[in-house]
């Protein structure tokens, strides 16, 4: 069997660690390394498109901060000392592009965010990671308005940091048929600029059909609207969609939109000024 990473699985299982796994990623165009804090599958919430097996309402338990770091320190001396990128990484994307914050829930929601933080900075000045090995969270950003997570995002605006916000759709009945929440758009705007004030953020967002059937032109228009008045805060919006079969049974009808659908919404954020990327 071919130890070859691939596109099409993000596995969280590797060897025998527990919170670290590289995988490799449209949007990294490399291998990323990330790190699961959500070990029990935990998380505040239930998108319909979440790829994680078993996954339960709540908060991740404590973490082990020695394992996690030995972990880390093992992978980041195998890639910059050994031949894991030689022996795991797809010819085109053998290359490290970051350590990511994410995993099988939201990395937020673990009260060692913090310690994790400084272990990331630790590990890469002793590995000289330079500015082209970004550090990474994946966040649904409901907890940013807390004083120690923008704490650990100001360890990581120092460490080559960057904060994918994840924005699915622009208005609350949106939100609550992607994302399974409720939540007022004026409290994302809040805490996505909250972010943004401290470590440079994206939003990221992702699209689907479900049945077949693409969003339509008006939840388009609706989420364009919602970011207008940020551009100028945000460094871009990063558009994806579906790459794996969900996990979860409200997911069980969707499929990857069409090229020319992300085409015409990133040309449409694009025509208010937005950045944008798009990946199928």
């Amino acid at each position: 069997m071919s130890k070859i990473l691939s596109i099409a699985n993000h596995s969280r299982n590797f060897k025998d660690f527990s919170y670290i796994y590289p995988v490799v990623s449209r949007r990294s165009n490399g291998i990323s390394l990330g790190i699961n804090l959500n070990l029990n599958n935990a998380c505040n919430w239930r998108c319909v498109y979440c790829q994680v097996e078993g996954l339960v309402r709540g908060r991740p338990n404590a973490i082990d901060l020695i394992k996690l770091e030995s972990e880390l320190e093992h992978m980041l001396n195998w890639i910059v000392n050994g031949d894991f990128i030689q022996e795991f990484a797809p010819l085109g994307l053998q290359r490290l592009n970051d350590i990511c914050l994410s995993g099988n829930g939201e990395p937020t929601l673990s009260a060692n965010f913090v310690e994790v933080c400084m272990i990331i900075a630790k590990l890469r000045l002793k590995y000289n990671l330079n500015e082209q090995v970004k550090t990474i969270l994946i966040s649904n950003g409901s907890e940013m308005q807390k004083q120690f997570i923008q704490d650990g995002l100001k360890i990581m605006a120092i460490n080559n940091g960057e904060v994918w916000f994840k924005i699915d759709r622009g208005s609350v009945d949106g939100i609550s048929r992607v994302n399974q929440v409720t939540l007022s758009m004026d409290s994302i705007l809040q805490r996505l600029a909250s972010s943004a004030s401290i470590c440079p953020t994206y939003v990221q967002s992702c699209w689907f059909s479900i049945n077949g059937v693409e969003p339509s032109e008006q939840e388009i228009e609706t989420f364009i609207q919602f970011l207008e008045p940020v551009k100028n805060i945000v460094s871009g919006v990063l558009l994806y969609s579906t790459a794996r079969n969900p996990a979860l049974e409200e997911g069980k009808d969707i499929s990857q939109v069409s090229n020319e659908f992300m085409l015409r919404l990133q040309s449409g954020l694009e025509r208010y000024g937005i950045r944008s990327n798009s990946y199928i």
